[in-house]
């Protein structure tokens, strides 16, 4: 890992406050989603996920599995990132992905989630505010990745089914496994009335 990721276990402190700089929205390279953030995704905007496809996520192949990123409006800056009177913000921000959540901190593995790296590029790690690392994110985190990607692969390796149409179908799988559709009609309704 680059000299500038420091790593971090628990029971580890860090100095960081955001700054809202934009930075980490801005200089890409895109974030990966799960399922998990896609459907979020979809549930704060109120639409079916697959209205997102093209127009806020694209599926990069890499060899035989589709990976989900955010698309970006050129120059590595977020499809969802907005400048309002001067200052950056997201406009999904409640439901924005979990590596997003959880920057400047990165994750170290998906197998440890005890540990992780702080990205000291970030200018909001140079303040003078102490915190604890987002360790209860990062262990939602792991168990998101773990639960997208071995339906993935399943769904690739077990089954022979072609990456897209995988990754559409482990979507949809985590849609219906974790309830998100109904929450997604139950927050329509509550919008309307």
């Amino acid at each position: 890992m680059n000299s500038h990721y420091r790593k971090l276990t628990v029971g580890d402190t860090a100095n960081f406050e955001c700054l809202r700089c934009g930075r980490c929205c801005s200089s890409g390279p895109n974030v990966g989603l799960t399922a998990f953030d896609i459907l979020r995704i979809a549930e704060h905007l109120g639409v079916e996920w697959q209205k997102l496809r093209g127009r806020h996520i694209i599926a990069v192949i890499a060899d035989t599995i589709a990976i989900p990123i955010l698309m970006d409006k050129g120059g590595g800056r977020c499809v969802f990132l907005e400048v309002l009177n001067g200052t950056p913000h997201c406009s999904i921000y409640p439901a924005r992905p979990m590596k997003c959540k959880i920057y400047p901190f990165i994750l170290y593995s998906s197998g440890n989630k005890d540990t992780l790296y702080l990205d000291e590029c970030c200018p909001g790690v140079k303040v003078e505010k102490t915190i604890e690392p987002p360790w209860k994110i990062l262990e939602k985190y792991i168990f998101e990745l773990r639960v997208h990607y071995s339906t993935l692969y399943k769904l690739v390796f077990d089954y022979g089914i072609e990456p897209i149409e995988a990754l559409e179908r482990t979507i949809d799988e985590i849609a219906e496994t974790y309830d998100f559709d109904e929450r997604v009609k139950r927050s329509n309704n509550f919008s309307k009335g």
